[in-house]
């Protein structure tokens, strides 16, 4: 009765070694892009990551290189209203635009000029020295069309101080970046990223407690 349950003649049941090859090839053809996209997307939040660090510190080391170039060339007496020479504050912005461009050189769509240090495209930026005097506050430094994206952008600043006696420099910039994935499920896609920074132009070095004029 024992061997005609255990029925050893009976078909083998069990799956064959080729078959079980096959569903484990099956099945990683289904894992692995799943895998893929994950490992790519998690590099793109690095780069991302990356990119934010970068713009925020060119557009803040910009806006002290800027303060410290106007105090080392101030337009006039800095107890009275400034009286800039010809192309004074283009120059200053330029100081701006060297520092950013020197500083994002290594990111994606940054290509700098090697004879002047300056590039074109990505980021751009926006000087203003709030002195009452610089004109160009509303330019963007290169001359290029502002999108719609840079809403940090979209309300150019004015050269007016806040309290009316502080001078400081106001820098603002927006880089496109552009992620690796695109997909209707998983798509990072474009992100603007955009930064502002404001530094002191430290009128105390020379004027002692007296405020800039």
């Amino acid at each position: 009765m024992q061997e005609a349950l255990m029925d050893p003649g009976g078909p083998d049941r069990r799956p064959s070694r080729p078959r079980q090859r096959g569903q484990s090839v099956v099945e990683f053809a289904l894992v692995i892009p799943v895998l893929m996209v994950l490992v790519v997307g998690i590099a793109d939040l690095g780069r991302i990551f990356a990119a934010t660090v970068t713009v925020e510190g060119a557009t803040r080391d910009a806006a002290e290189s800027v303060s410290q170039a106007y105090l080392a060339n101030p337009p006039g007496t800095l107890s009275a209203a400034p009286v800039p020479p010809a192309g004074y504050y283009g120059t200053l912005h330029a100081t701006a635009a060297t520092a950013i461009c020197a500083e994002t050189r290594g990111l994606p769509g940054v290509v700098v000029d090697p004879g002047t240090g300056s590039c074109s495209g990505m980021p751009l930026i926006l000087v203003c020295v709030h002195d009452g005097a610089d004109e160009l506050c509303a330019n963007e430094v290169n001359g290029a069309t502002i999108p719609a994206q840079c809403t940090s952008m979209a309300t150019a600043p004015t050269n007016a101080s806040a309290d009316g006696t502080r001078r400081y420099v106001e820098v603002r910039t927006c880089y496109r970046f552009d992620a690796m994935i695109h997909m209707p499920w998983f798509d990072f896609g474009t992100i603007w990223i955009e930064r502002t920074r404001v530094f002191e132009i430290p009128c105390y070095f020379t004027l002692g407690p007296a405020a800039c004029g």
